[in-house]
């Protein structure tokens, strides 16, 4: 997930892209790019992904509907435009491969939210970029307003500190204290605050001093609530010594 990733909203920068598909090509693996986030860069450049640098059929590339057009229709896409070799050698693509197991297991995706999908393309030309025009614009706001509200709330010298990404849903914050299931249903219940322990995105200790907070279904007045719980809660924190 080179673009904004679920859950850090870190971004792989080109020469690491290019890097990456030159190993993928010397040691003949492919790459699965997943990419629900890359429209959403705000107001930076958007980097190239993965697929629009291969140039040897390294990357198999996954999008979604779901974050751009409808989260309900829960539709996606792949590119696929490796060959595949059948049983009986007949050569095609592997996205028809991809198309005939997806037929199998799931009948068919629901006809409703294929036509509401193609009816938002068709309104913008065909183009999922015009169609998200107005959601980038909302969640870059959204997210300038986590980042600038930490900023007003903790300051530069703060033991709290936060990455600033570029685009996409998600902001994570350290703190010097435990941030497990525990806090969370404190955080909820006395502050009326939620958000993501980042530890149950690792398969090992990692990440039991972060949370992560999503922007992408809330308003500006909602952060800024949601925000002066959180100081509250983390200025609790830091105050008991024995927790940190």
């Amino acid at each position: 997930m080179p673009d904004f990733a679920n859950p850090s909203g870190v971004s792989m920068p080109e020469n690491t892209r290019r890097a990456l598909l030159s190993l993928a090509r010397e040691e003949n693996f492919l790459l699965l790019e997943d990419n629900p986030y890359g429209l959403f860069h705000g107001d930076t450049a958007r980097v190239p992904t993965l697929k629009a640098l291969d140039k040897h059929r390294r990357v198999v590339y996954l999008g979604s509907f779901a974050k751009t057009a409808l989260p309900g229709a829960r539709v996606g896409y792949v590119v696929a435009d490796q060959t595949v070799r059948d049983a009986d050698g007949t050569v095609g693509l592997l996205a028809d491969e991809l198309s005939k197991i997806k037929s199998m297991l799931t009948v068919n995706t629901p006809a409703l939210a294929q036509a509401v999908v193609g009816g938002k393309l068709l309104e913008h030309g065909r183009s999922l970029v015009r169609a998200t025009h107005r959601e980038r614009a909302v969640y870059a706001a959204n997210r300038a307003r986590i980042t600038e509200g930490l900023a007003a709330r903790f300051g530069e010298n703060s033991a709290v500190t936060w990455n600033v990404p570029t685009g996409g849903f998600f902001v994570v914050v350290s703190v010097p204290f435990t941030v497990d299931d525990a806090l969370l249903a404190r955080s909820a219940r006395d502050y009326g605050v939620l958000w993501t322990p980042m530890h149950h995105f690792y398969d090992t200790t990692g990440g039991t001093r972060s949370l992560r907070l999503s922007c992408s279904v809330v308003t500006p007045e909602q952060i800024d609530v949601g925000l002066d719980r959180l100081a509250h809660l983390v200025n609790d924190e830091l105050a008991i010594p024995a927790r940190r």
